[in-house]
């Protein structure tokens, strides 16, 4: 009879211990589950498509800019990346040499409104994005400068509109 109990007895602790692993492997799961409830739909959402990226490059993209009242005759190419700053490089319509060295700065962008400030310069451009064309402003010190235009990729505008662009109606811009 002790040997009954005895075999009982370790039948019964053995089944204490996997029921106490049944439930530990449940709460494992579940918490498991739970993880994959909440990271389901990062899966499953679109990625966010910023102006950057709007031109097709994973991590610039490219706008090509004159400025026939401020700077004729010269071409300028906007880099710009997904982070919000951007390089800017000038060169010679005509011969194609570079006419400034390279210059950064950051833009910002409210629906169709964009803004390129640059660091170590007064100018600001302040203009309006229409499909692949960018026209407005350019301010320097805060005051009317030039009328620009550029558009999306590495060819410059043949010219701008000579009518005073949307951005020139506007107040004095703040960056």
């Amino acid at each position: 009879m002790w040997i009954g109990v005895f075999d009982l007895r370790m039948f019964w602790d053995y089944i204490h211990q996997c029921q106490r692993l049944l439930l530990e492997g449940r709460a494992m799961m579940r918490t498991l589950f739970a993880i994959l409830i909440w990271c389901a739909p990062l899966a499953v959402l679109p990625t966010r498509s910023s102006f950057a990226s709007e031109a097709g490059a994973s991590t610039a993209a490219v706008w090509t800019a004159i400025i026939p009242d401020g700077f004729p005759g010269f071409v300028y190419t906007w880099h710009m990346k997904d982070d919000g700053t951007y390089r800017e490089d000038g060169r010679d319509e005509a011969t194609g040499l570079p006419i400034q060295p390279t210059l950064y700065g950051r833009w910002s962008r409210e629906g169709t409104r964009l803004l390129l400030k640059q660091d170590d310069q007064p100018f600001l451009f302040d203009g309006v994005v229409l499909g692949g064309l960018y026209t407005g402003t350019l301010y320097f010190h805060g005051r009317s400068y030039s009328r620009f235009c550029a558009a999306r990729g590495e060819a410059a505008p043949k010219h701008c509109d000579a009518s005073p662009g949307v951005a020139m109606m506007m107040t004095k811009p703040t960056f």
